[in-house]
């Protein structure tokens, strides 16, 4: 499978892609967004390497904006795609219809927050022109045939990322999100409703995460995902977990021997000295690590 990792510096994408990665993805340079680039140039910048080491870009705009931004985003993206940009990550329907209205033709590749959980879905989302689709947690792969079959698939490392079951459609998604930081509690903390009652994520342990990532690479996913954030060490080691399961799949285990390997790997991380994923500023000398 190929690798896409989320960024928020030129030197993070000059780690990343000459380390392996497929493909970078980041937020727009605004103040405002998690883990995002300052500057718009540096964006530009770390497209123009992507491009002359025939890597991948994807420019993230996966939250639900205000509709006075929407102007704001579409020149944004329009000026990103005259420098080399290959796509945009959307998760709200209004954003990608307004993209269809103003004629921004991109590669649109769907958020892991949209409702899209079965093959009707997919084909209600390349109506507006999305030609990849993040598979969200939720879904396991007994029923994803479908889906895999119908278009391009990515997918989080189950055992580094697994996203909770959160309303797709609200402002407030993690905490220091938009807004968030002035609420007390966490918002939409129920999530979706299924017969009357709250439904939630499969509980699962190491060993069943690592069984769906077998699983989904038989199935044909194509893509393994790494999600963006502030620690710079965290996501590195992320980085190279995920390099090194997509090489024990590629070696050809059976499940079992995979699962084994994998589950057992992971539980010997220590991802506690690393601190927190959102809250400790980078400050990682990359060029250092990459010998």
């Amino acid at each position: 499978m190929r690798i896409t990792i989320g960024i928020k510096s030129l030197k993070e994408a000059d780690y990343f892609l000459h380390n392996g990665a497929d493909e970078i993805y980041f937020g727009p340079a605004v103040s405002s967004h998690r883990a995002a680039f300052s500057k718009e140039q540096e964006i530009v910048s770390s497209i123009k390497l992507a491009k002359k080491l025939r890597k991948k870009t994807l420019l993230a705009l996966n939250e639900i904006y205000a509709r006075e931004q929407y102007g704001f985003l579409l020149a944004h993206a329009r000026r990103l795609a005259g420098n080399g940009l290959d796509g945009v990550v959307v998760r709200d329907i209004a954003l990608l219809e307004y993209f269809n209205k103003m004629k921004f033709r991109s590669d649109f590749v769907s958020s892991i927050m949209c409702s899209c959980f079965n093959s009707r879905a997919m084909e209600f989302y390349r109506d507006l022109g999305v030609t990849r689709f993040t598979l969200h947690s939720q879904i396991m792969p007994e029923d994803a045939a479908k889906m895999v079959a119908l278009s391009e698939t990515i997918m989080f490392v189950p055992c580094l990322f697994l996203e909770e079951n959160i309303v797709p459609f609200c402002f407030f998604t993690y905490p220091g999100g938009p807004g968030a930081r002035r609420l007390k509690v966490r918002p939409c903390k129920i999530g979706f409703k299924c017969g009357g009652h709250d439904y939630r994520m499969l509980e699962s342990n190491l060993y069943f995460q690592a069984g769906l990532l077998y699983d989904f690479h038989k199935l044909g996913v194509g893509w393994l995902k790494i999600a963006r954030q502030l620690n710079t060490e965290k996501l590195v080691s992320e980085f190279e977990i995920t390099r090194f399961l997509n090489l024990l799949l590629e070696k050809g285990l059976d499940r079992k021997g995979f699962v084994k390997a994998a589950a057992e790997f992971i539980a010997r991380v220590d991802f506690n000295k690393y601190g927190s994923s959102y809250l400790i500023k980078p400050g990682t000398d990359l060029r250092a690590r990459r010998s």
